[in-house]
């Protein structure tokens, strides 16, 4: 079985294994629920419980698998995290200094979520030459409530507006941008996603 630290190294992000954990353990706590997810049985009364059967509800508390969607979405945002930069590698990557990095978080010309341990700046904005083009003018435009798995499923899924081609086959918004096309069009989607939630 793989490991995390090899997926992580193949695709160029070098973790310490305990530095790893950490951050997956910090992650993991944002997600999960303080509190055990309720039984139903236990919160409603008799009658409320035989109605709600009777309309074919299931009551049985959710088992916390594998396949549970709150279990699925702490691992993404673990794997989100883990594989993100810190302020001092994203320095290093574009040859900046650190405060050029948090002014850029600052501006949100720069994609970073805050952790106790430190900012954390996800690979999907970057390049092996510096950012993804026009990625800084595009980051400022989106809503900055939206929880990181949003944005990152927004800018990695095939968009139906963004379309190239004779096929007009759909294109993520990061491959828009990578391929050098006009931000116009992604800074006007990115501007509408906080109003679409």
């Amino acid at each position: 079985m793989t490991s995390s630290t090899e997926v992580l190294e193949r695709i160029g992000a070098r973790v310490d294994p305990s530095v790893f954990d950490h951050l997956v353990a910090e992650a993991l706590e944002q997600v999960v629920p303080v509190r055990p997810l309720l039984d139903p049985r236990r919160e409603l009364g008799a009658a409320e419980i035989a109605a709600l059967e009777q309309g074919g509800f299931e009551l049985d508390p959710l088992v916390l698998d594998a396949a549970h969607p709150l279990i699925r979405s702490a691992a993404a945002y673990a794997a989100l995290i883990g594989s993100s930069l810190s302020v001092a590698q994203a320095a290093a990557r574009l040859h900046v200094a650190g405060s050029r990095i948090r002014q850029r978080l600052g501006e949100r010309s720069l994609y970073g979520i805050k952790m106790r341990s430190g900012w954390r700046l996800p690979l999907f904005q970057f390049t092996d030459q510096g950012t993804v083009p026009g990625i800084d003018v595009v980051l400022p435009r989106l809503d900055p409530t939206l929880h990181p798995l949003s944005v990152v499923g927004w800018f990695t899924t095939p968009n139906p507006d963004l379309t190239y081609g004779d096929d007009e086959v759909p294109l993520s918004a990061l491959t828009w941008l990578m391929s050098g096309r006009s931000t116009r069009p992604v800074m006007e989607l990115a501007s509408q996603i906080g109003e679409l939630a």
